[in-house]
Protein backbone atom coordinates (compact mmCIF):
# COMPACT_ATOMS: atom_id res chain seq x y z
CA UNK A 1 0.00 0.00 0.00
CA UNK A 2 1.13 3.37 -0.74
CA UNK A 3 1.76 5.70 1.71
CA UNK A 4 -0.88 8.32 0.01
CA UNK A 5 -3.51 5.20 0.57
CA UNK A 6 -2.58 4.87 3.74
CA UNK A 7 -2.96 7.98 4.71
CA UNK A 8 -6.18 8.12 2.89
CA UNK A 9 -7.56 4.85 4.72
CA UNK A 10 -6.55 6.34 7.91
CA UNK A 11 -8.24 9.86 7.51
CA UNK A 12 -11.34 8.01 6.80
CA UNK A 13 -11.29 5.84 10.04
CA UNK A 14 -10.51 8.57 11.95
CA UNK A 15 -13.35 10.91 10.28
CA UNK A 16 -15.77 7.65 10.93
CA UNK A 17 -14.82 7.65 14.65
CA UNK A 18 -15.00 11.50 15.13
CA UNK A 19 -18.49 10.53 14.24
CA UNK A 20 -19.75 7.88 16.89
CA UNK A 21 -18.04 10.00 19.18
CA UNK A 22 -20.00 12.87 18.10
CA UNK A 23 -23.26 11.17 18.20
CA UNK A 24 -23.98 12.38 14.69
CA UNK A 25 -23.67 9.28 12.72
CA UNK A 26 -27.46 8.56 11.20
CA UNK A 27 -26.58 4.99 11.18
CA UNK A 28 -27.03 4.72 14.50
CA UNK A 29 -30.02 7.21 15.35
CA UNK A 30 -30.09 5.92 19.29
CA UNK A 31 -26.47 7.28 19.99
CA UNK A 32 -27.46 10.54 18.41
CA UNK A 33 -30.48 10.67 20.82
CA UNK A 34 -28.33 9.76 23.42
CA UNK A 35 -25.71 12.52 22.75
CA UNK A 36 -28.64 14.84 22.62
CA UNK A 37 -29.58 13.55 26.07
CA UNK A 38 -25.83 14.38 27.37
CA UNK A 39 -26.36 17.59 25.68
CA UNK A 40 -29.55 18.49 27.28
CA UNK A 41 -28.30 17.75 30.84
CA UNK A 42 -25.16 19.73 30.77
CA UNK A 43 -27.77 22.53 29.35
CA UNK A 44 -26.04 22.89 25.83
CA UNK A 45 -29.54 23.40 24.81
CA UNK A 46 -28.69 24.90 21.38
CA UNK A 47 -26.21 21.65 20.23
CA UNK A 48 -28.78 19.50 21.83
CA UNK A 49 -31.70 20.58 19.63
CA UNK A 50 -29.14 20.33 16.52
CA UNK A 51 -28.65 16.82 17.74
CA UNK A 52 -32.49 16.02 18.20
CA UNK A 53 -32.77 18.14 14.83
CA UNK A 54 -30.54 15.34 12.95
CA UNK A 55 -32.72 12.32 14.59
CA UNK A 56 -35.99 13.76 13.87
CA UNK A 57 -34.10 14.95 10.17
CA UNK A 58 -33.29 11.41 9.72
CA UNK A 59 -37.06 9.74 10.76
CA UNK A 60 -37.81 12.10 7.97
CA UNK A 61 -35.52 10.70 5.50
CA UNK A 62 -35.70 7.10 5.65
CA UNK A 63 -39.18 6.61 7.03
CA UNK A 64 -38.58 2.84 6.00
CA UNK A 65 -35.95 2.53 8.85
CA UNK A 66 -37.84 2.46 12.76
CA UNK A 67 -37.30 5.24 15.06
CA UNK A 68 -39.23 4.48 18.60
CA UNK A 69 -38.05 7.90 20.08
CA UNK A 70 -39.43 10.11 17.24
CA UNK A 71 -42.71 11.50 19.45
CA UNK A 72 -40.08 12.78 22.01
CA UNK A 73 -37.55 13.59 20.25
CA UNK A 74 -39.69 16.44 18.48
CA UNK A 75 -40.60 17.55 21.31
CA UNK A 76 -37.15 17.51 23.12
CA UNK A 77 -35.68 19.08 19.90
CA UNK A 78 -39.28 22.17 20.51
CA UNK A 79 -38.10 22.01 23.87
CA UNK A 80 -34.45 22.65 23.78
CA UNK A 81 -35.25 25.24 21.00
CA UNK A 82 -36.93 27.22 23.00
CA UNK A 83 -33.93 26.91 25.78
CA UNK A 84 -32.15 28.18 23.54
CA UNK A 85 -34.18 31.28 22.55
CA UNK A 86 -34.51 30.42 19.11
CA UNK A 87 -38.79 30.85 19.56
CA UNK A 88 -40.00 31.34 16.19
CA UNK A 89 -37.92 27.63 15.53
CA UNK A 90 -39.13 26.37 18.79
CA UNK A 91 -43.31 27.35 17.50
CA UNK A 92 -42.63 25.83 14.33
CA UNK A 93 -41.09 22.86 16.04
CA UNK A 94 -44.29 22.56 18.06
CA UNK A 95 -46.81 22.82 15.93
CA UNK A 96 -45.12 20.40 13.57
CA UNK A 97 -44.91 17.46 16.79
CA UNK A 98 -48.98 18.28 16.74
CA UNK A 99 -49.43 17.68 13.02
CA UNK A 100 -47.33 14.36 12.90
CA UNK A 101 -48.23 13.50 16.32
CA UNK A 102 -52.06 14.79 17.22
CA UNK A 103 -52.45 12.70 20.25
CA UNK A 104 -49.38 12.76 21.85
CA UNK A 105 -48.88 12.89 25.35
CA UNK A 106 -46.93 15.61 24.88
CA UNK A 107 -49.39 18.07 23.76
CA UNK A 108 -50.51 19.65 26.84
CA UNK A 109 -46.95 20.59 27.53
CA UNK A 110 -46.02 22.11 24.22
CA UNK A 111 -49.24 23.92 24.35
CA UNK A 112 -48.36 25.32 27.82
CA UNK A 113 -44.97 26.32 26.36
CA UNK A 114 -46.07 27.71 23.24
CA UNK A 115 -48.05 29.85 25.68
CA UNK A 116 -45.18 31.16 27.41
CA UNK A 117 -43.43 31.89 24.53
CA UNK A 118 -45.76 34.05 23.12
CA UNK A 119 -46.59 35.97 26.25
CA UNK A 120 -42.97 36.49 25.84
CA UNK A 121 -42.91 37.68 22.71
CA UNK A 122 -46.32 40.33 24.03
CA UNK A 123 -48.88 38.00 21.53
CA UNK A 124 -51.16 37.93 24.23
CA UNK A 125 -54.32 36.99 22.15
CA UNK A 126 -51.78 33.75 20.81
CA UNK A 127 -50.95 32.87 24.27
CA UNK A 128 -54.91 32.86 25.76
CA UNK A 129 -55.67 30.38 22.84
CA UNK A 130 -52.87 28.16 23.97
CA UNK A 131 -54.15 28.26 27.52
CA UNK A 132 -57.07 27.89 26.54
CA UNK A 133 -56.91 25.17 24.47
CA UNK A 134 -55.09 23.38 27.26
CA UNK A 135 -57.95 23.99 29.39
CA UNK A 136 -60.80 22.53 27.29
CA UNK A 137 -58.81 19.64 26.15
CA UNK A 138 -58.50 18.54 29.97
CA UNK A 139 -55.56 16.13 29.50
CA UNK A 140 -53.32 16.78 32.26
CA UNK A 141 -54.95 18.71 35.16
CA UNK A 142 -51.41 20.32 36.70
CA UNK A 143 -50.77 22.08 33.46
CA UNK A 144 -54.77 23.33 32.98
CA UNK A 145 -54.27 24.51 36.60
CA UNK A 146 -51.22 26.61 35.42
CA UNK A 147 -53.18 27.33 32.11
CA UNK A 148 -56.09 28.94 34.23
CA UNK A 149 -53.42 30.84 36.49
CA UNK A 150 -51.38 32.58 33.44
CA UNK A 151 -55.19 33.29 31.67
CA UNK A 152 -56.40 35.02 35.07
CA UNK A 153 -52.79 37.22 34.78
CA UNK A 154 -53.43 38.11 31.49
CA UNK A 155 -57.02 39.02 32.59
CA UNK A 156 -55.49 41.28 34.88
CA UNK A 157 -53.36 42.92 32.36
CA UNK A 158 -56.34 45.40 30.99
CA UNK A 159 -58.77 47.29 34.27
CA UNK A 160 -62.21 46.16 34.25
CA UNK A 161 -61.41 42.24 33.55
CA UNK A 162 -61.55 41.27 37.39
CA UNK A 163 -64.23 38.85 37.02
CA UNK A 164 -62.81 37.17 34.11
CA UNK A 165 -59.30 36.42 36.14
CA UNK A 166 -61.93 35.49 39.29
CA UNK A 167 -63.75 32.83 36.77
CA UNK A 168 -60.04 31.69 35.63
CA UNK A 169 -58.65 31.33 39.31
CA UNK A 170 -61.85 29.65 40.60
CA UNK A 171 -61.45 27.04 38.13
CA UNK A 172 -57.86 25.76 39.53
CA UNK A 173 -59.30 22.81 41.30
CA UNK A 174 -55.70 21.40 41.54
CA UNK A 175 -54.17 20.67 45.33
CA UNK A 176 -50.39 22.02 44.19
CA UNK A 177 -51.77 25.03 43.05
CA UNK A 178 -55.38 25.47 45.01
CA UNK A 179 -53.15 27.87 47.55
CA UNK A 180 -51.99 29.77 44.72
CA UNK A 181 -54.75 30.50 43.38
CA UNK A 182 -56.57 31.71 46.37
CA UNK A 183 -53.65 33.93 47.33
CA UNK A 184 -54.03 35.33 44.42
CA UNK A 185 -58.13 35.91 44.40
CA UNK A 186 -57.59 37.48 47.52
CA UNK A 187 -55.36 40.00 46.23
CA UNK A 188 -57.43 40.18 43.07
CA UNK A 189 -60.68 41.05 45.65
CA UNK A 190 -58.58 43.76 47.22
CA UNK A 191 -57.94 45.55 43.61
CA UNK A 192 -60.87 47.96 44.39
CA UNK A 193 -59.82 48.80 47.72
CA UNK A 194 -56.49 50.69 46.94
CA UNK A 195 -56.16 54.52 47.76
CA UNK A 196 -57.21 55.62 44.44
CA UNK A 197 -57.38 59.30 43.34
CA UNK A 198 -60.71 60.69 42.00
CA UNK A 199 -59.44 61.95 38.67
CA UNK A 200 -63.02 64.30 38.47
CA UNK A 201 -62.03 65.94 41.73
CA UNK A 202 -58.08 66.64 41.26
CA UNK A 203 -59.46 68.28 38.22
CA UNK A 204 -62.15 70.10 39.87
CA UNK A 205 -60.13 71.54 43.21
CA UNK A 206 -57.35 72.53 39.98
CA UNK A 207 -60.22 74.21 38.49
CA UNK A 208 -61.37 76.17 41.37
CA UNK A 209 -57.29 76.74 42.82
CA UNK A 210 -54.37 76.10 40.38
CA UNK A 211 -52.54 73.65 42.33
CA UNK A 212 -54.84 72.34 44.84
CA UNK A 213 -55.31 69.09 42.50
CA UNK A 214 -51.94 68.23 42.82
CA UNK A 215 -52.02 68.85 46.15
CA UNK A 216 -54.59 66.65 46.32
CA UNK A 217 -52.62 63.84 44.53
CA UNK A 218 -49.71 64.45 47.19
CA UNK A 219 -47.61 66.29 44.50
CA UNK A 220 -46.11 69.44 46.46
CA UNK A 221 -43.58 71.06 44.28
CA UNK A 222 -46.25 70.63 41.31
CA UNK A 223 -49.00 72.33 43.19
CA UNK A 224 -46.57 75.13 44.23
CA UNK A 225 -45.32 75.64 40.62
CA UNK A 226 -48.62 75.57 39.42
CA UNK A 227 -49.96 77.99 41.47
CA UNK A 228 -47.29 80.16 41.56
CA UNK A 229 -47.45 79.64 37.16
CA UNK A 230 -50.69 81.09 37.09
CA UNK A 231 -50.82 83.31 39.64
CA UNK A 232 -47.74 85.16 37.64
CA UNK A 233 -49.41 85.35 34.15
CA UNK A 234 -52.89 86.80 35.63
CA UNK A 235 -51.39 89.34 37.30
CA UNK A 236 -48.94 89.96 34.43
CA UNK A 237 -52.06 90.15 32.18
CA UNK A 238 -54.15 92.62 35.14
CA UNK A 239 -51.47 95.22 35.17
CA UNK A 240 -50.54 95.27 31.86
CA UNK A 241 -54.42 95.95 30.95
CA UNK A 242 -54.16 98.55 34.14
CA UNK A 243 -51.52 100.44 32.47
CA UNK A 244 -52.85 100.55 29.02
CA UNK A 245 -50.88 98.11 27.31
CA UNK A 246 -53.64 95.79 26.10
CA UNK A 247 -51.79 94.10 23.34
CA UNK A 248 -49.25 92.66 26.11
CA UNK A 249 -52.45 91.98 28.43
CA UNK A 250 -54.17 89.89 25.79
CA UNK A 251 -50.89 87.97 24.76
CA UNK A 252 -50.42 87.24 28.65
CA UNK A 253 -54.66 85.94 29.01
CA UNK A 254 -54.21 84.10 26.02
CA UNK A 255 -51.03 81.92 27.60
CA UNK A 256 -52.64 81.99 30.87
CA UNK A 257 -55.93 80.42 29.25
CA UNK A 258 -53.59 77.98 27.63
CA UNK A 259 -51.93 77.24 30.73
CA UNK A 260 -54.67 76.88 33.13
CA UNK A 261 -56.38 74.47 30.85
CA UNK A 262 -53.18 72.84 30.65
CA UNK A 263 -52.86 72.89 34.49
CA UNK A 264 -56.23 71.34 34.95
CA UNK A 265 -55.54 68.68 32.30
CA UNK A 266 -52.22 67.65 33.52
CA UNK A 267 -54.95 67.29 37.29
CA UNK A 268 -56.48 64.60 35.58
CA UNK A 269 -53.86 63.36 33.96
CA UNK A 270 -51.73 62.49 37.08
CA UNK A 271 -54.80 60.73 39.09
CA UNK A 272 -54.90 58.39 36.11
CA UNK A 273 -51.24 57.59 36.07
CA UNK A 274 -51.74 57.19 39.97
CA UNK A 275 -54.18 54.77 40.21
CA UNK A 276 -52.86 52.68 36.92
CA UNK A 277 -50.03 52.51 39.09
CA UNK A 278 -51.32 51.40 42.01
CA UNK A 279 -52.94 49.06 40.33
CA UNK A 280 -49.99 47.84 38.34
CA UNK A 281 -47.92 47.52 41.91
CA UNK A 282 -50.46 45.21 42.97
CA UNK A 283 -50.87 43.30 40.26
CA UNK A 284 -47.30 42.56 39.52
CA UNK A 285 -46.85 41.50 42.87
CA UNK A 286 -48.66 38.73 42.25
CA UNK A 287 -45.89 37.34 40.36
CA UNK A 288 -45.27 35.69 43.43
CA UNK A 289 -48.41 32.97 42.77
CA UNK A 290 -47.56 32.65 39.35
CA UNK A 291 -43.96 30.37 39.72
CA UNK A 292 -45.26 26.72 38.20
CA UNK A 293 -43.53 23.56 39.36
CA UNK A 294 -40.95 22.75 36.66
CA UNK A 295 -41.50 19.03 37.10
CA UNK A 296 -45.02 19.85 35.76
CA UNK A 297 -43.37 21.44 32.51
CA UNK A 298 -41.32 19.17 32.04
CA UNK A 299 -38.09 21.02 31.17
CA UNK A 300 -37.10 24.00 33.64
CA UNK A 301 -38.34 26.86 32.36
CA UNK A 302 -37.61 30.72 32.98
CA UNK A 303 -40.32 32.84 34.43
CA UNK A 304 -40.75 36.74 33.80
CA UNK A 305 -43.30 38.68 35.16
Amino acid sequence: MSIYKYILVCLFLWSGWIQSVNGSDLHAPEEVFAYARDLEALGDHRRAATEYGRYVSAAKRTPEQEFPRLEEGMYRLAMNLAQAKETDAALRAFADLGAVFPRSRYIPRALFRMGQIYEQEGAVGEAKQRYHHLVAMGMDTELSALSRLRLAWLALGKPGEEALARQHLQGVKHPRYAEQAKGMLHEVDALPDLPYKDPWVAGSMTAVLPGAGHLYLDRPKDAGLALLSNALLITGSVQAFSKGISGLGALLAVLEAGWYSGTVFSAVSLAHKHNQRLRDDRVNGMGMFLKPDVKAVGVEMEWQY
